[in-house]
């Protein structure tokens, strides 16, 4: 067992890349293409959707960080473990004192988990303006192939800021209630309204990956006529 063990971890090695991405985190005013009003929300590049992260097992994800806001921010890889490297776990005055306005930061996390998670900012409730993206890693072994596969990434964008929701979380008596400004659904990035048709072929197999990154547990996800084999949750497989 030891030595299939290290064979194992020889292989991955081998085959092991660094993933950089470059992000310079900032404000982007915009309404996401839905019929409402512009609202400030926080993006990477001075724009949405954030980019998708794709890496495979075995792989070192390097974030470079430019905060180009005017208070603190960081990252956390949402169900990363962050085994020996919990500084890199982007809870703000937890695990790091967070990005300072105008300066630059490094995330160097080595990839030893495979499956479906997301990136989101983890300071002053800035992944509820925007600042979020799915994390995929593939594993070269997968013991669930596919021919295909699709990613949905769920965002709910509500028409007020963060600050202007805060109060319904502080105050007894809020001036507003939640749902007098309903949020709109975004599909990887987009008016999910927009979102196009699915195709499928009949006795080929397909990968779904559902990435809930939305504020509010508002989703459901179903296919008409499909039946659909559950094989993993928060990167850990499950027996279908």
């Amino acid at each position: 067992m030891r030595l299939l063990s290290g064979l194992f971890y020889a292989a991955v090695a081998v085959h092991a890349k660094t993933v950089v991405q470059n992000w310079e985190i900032t404000y982007v005013t915009t309404n996401r293409g839905l019929n409402m009003d512009a609202k400030r929300g926080v993006g990477v590049n001075g724009k949405f959707p954030l980019p998708v992260v794709e890496a495979e097992l075995g792989d070192t994800l390097v974030l470079n960080v430019r905060n180009s806001l005017d208070t603190p921010t960081s990252l956390h890889s949402h169900g990363i473990f962050q085994k020996s490297t919990n500084y890199y776990d982007g809870v703000h005055m937890v695990t790091e004192c967070g990005i300072a306005p105008g300066s630059n930061f490094t995330y160097e996390i080595p990839l030893e988990q495979s499956g479906t998670y997301w990136i989101h900012g983890h300071t002053s409730e800035q992944n509820y303006g925007g600042l979020q993206t799915p994390l995929i890693i593939y594993d070269p072994n997968d013991p669930y192939p596919a021919d295909c596969e699709y990613l949905f990434a769920f965002e709910d964008w509500s028409p007020k800021t963060a600050e202007e929701i805060y109060p319904l979380l502080t105050e007894p008596n809020p001036p507003f209630r939640l749902f007098d400004y309903p949020p709109n659904a975004l599909i990887n990035g987009l008016n999910a309204n927009l979102t196009g048709p699915i195709a499928f072929e009949a006795g080929k197999t397909y990968r779904i990956r559902l990435v809930s990154m939305s504020s509010f547990p508002l989703f459901e996800f179903t296919i008409d006529d499909h039946e659909l084999q559950i094989i993993e949750v928060d990167g850990v497989l499950t027996k279908p």
